[in-house]
C-alpha cells in the first residue's frame, strides 16, 4: 500500500513538494554505505516485505519507504508519512542503526495516549463514484477519478481491489478521515 521511493528524482520530488506544504509528515531517513545494508535494515520492520513477483519492496502501510543511491555514491532509506507510529519510528531507528545507517534526520511522529478504538469492518461497497476530472499538465493529460468513501478503512480496501496500471491516471476516495489515493507507484494519503 505504501509509495516506493525507488530513485533519487522520486525523493526529490517528494522533498520539494514537503516543503511548501505547512503538514510536516514525521520520518526516518539516514544513510548507508551500500544498497544491501539499507534493504536489509527496511526488510527487518514489520510492515516490509519483499513482492513475489518483482523482489521488489512493498509496503502494507500507507507510508512512503524505500531505498535509493544518491550523487555522492551512497544509499539514503526512509519511512515516512502520516501514518508513521511512533513504534515503527523507533523500530527504524534501531534497524537502520544495526545495519551501520547514520541517521540523516528524523521529525518524531506525536505520542498519543493509549486508546482501543472499535474495530471499523472496510465497507468496500460504500465507496461511490463521484466525478472524473482531467487536467492538462507538461503536456500530458492527468486524469482523477474521485469518490467517496466512509472512512478509511473501506477507502484502502478500495484501492487495494483496484491497481492503477498506467501514468498520470489516479484514483481519489474522499473520506472524514482524509483523501486516500492510489496511482502507479501504490497508494498514499493525501
Amino acid at each position: 500500500m505504501g509509495t516506493r521511493h525507488d530513485d533519487l528524482s522520486l525523493a526529490t520530488t517528494y522533498w520539494m513538494a514537503r516543503i511548501s506544504s505547512p503538514k510536516k509528515d514525521p520520518f526516518v531517513l539516514y544513510t548507508f554505505d551500500t544498497g544491501k545494508d539499507a534493504r536489509e535494515a527496511l526488510l527487518e520492520l514489520p510492515c516490509i516485505h519483499v513482492a513475489e513477483d518483482s523482489q521488489k519492496l512493498i509496503c502494507t502501510e500507507v507510508l512512503i519507504f524505500g531505498y535509493y543511491p544518491t550523487k555522492g555514491g551512497k544509499y539514503e532509506a526512509i519511512v515516512c508519512g502520516d501514518e508513521l507510529t511512533h513504534e515503527l519510528w523507533e523500530q527504524a531507528k534501531a534497524s537502520f542503526s544495526k545495519y551501520g545507517g547514520r541517521r540523516k534526520n528524523d521529525l518524531e511522529p506525536e505520542r498519543h495516549a493509549a486508546s482501543f478504538p472499535k474495530a471499523k469492518t472496510a465497507q468496500v461497497g460504500k465507496v461511490v463514484f463521484v466525478k472524473e476530472d482531467r487536467q492538462q499538465r507538461s503536456g500530458a493529460t492527468m486524469i482523477y477519478r474521485i469518490y467517496k468513501g466512509p472512512d478509511a478503512a473501506s477507502a484502502q480496501a478500495f484501492l487495494k481491489q483496484n491497481p492503477v496500471t498506467r501514468q498520470f491516471y489516479y484514483l481519489v476516495i474522499e473520506t472524514p478521515e482524509g483523501n486516500y489515493c492510489r496511482d502507479i507507484q501504490g497508494i498514499y494519503k493525501e
